[in-house]
């Protein structure tokens, strides 16, 4: 393995543990109040959005609504998991529903 290498997966390494690791040592032992608590609880969902729905609504980089099982999975996952808080039954559900929605939308 050539250092190039080997020094690109040592940094990738200190800026993703570094980033993860930092919030924890920034505010240990503090009491977070206001806009920085709401922040740092929102990132997480901002964050999951902006990697899920361009995927769902782009799945082969063109925007496809109608004959688009991912888009429709993931909506109907959605709904469902609203009414049925239950982490396995939601995740056979998806299955389900995309395979079928596989066959039937293409």
């Amino acid at each position: 393995m050539s250092t190039d290498y080997l020094s690109t997966i040592v940094l990738m390494t200190l800026v993703t543990y570094g980033s993860r690791v930092l919030p924890f040592l920034l505010f240990k032992g503090k009491n977070v109040q206001g806009f920085a608590r709401d922040f740092i609880e929102l990132v997480p969902i901002a964050l999951l959005a902006a990697l899920v729905i361009p995927e769902l609504v782009t799945p082969g980089g063109t925007i496809v609504l109608i004959h688009n099982p991912f888009l429709w999975t993931g909506v109907l996952m959605f709904v469902f998991s609203r009414f049925v808080p239950n982490l396995f039954l939601g995740i056979v559900f998806g299955m389900v529903v995309f395979w079928g929605l596989d066959k039937l939308l293409l």
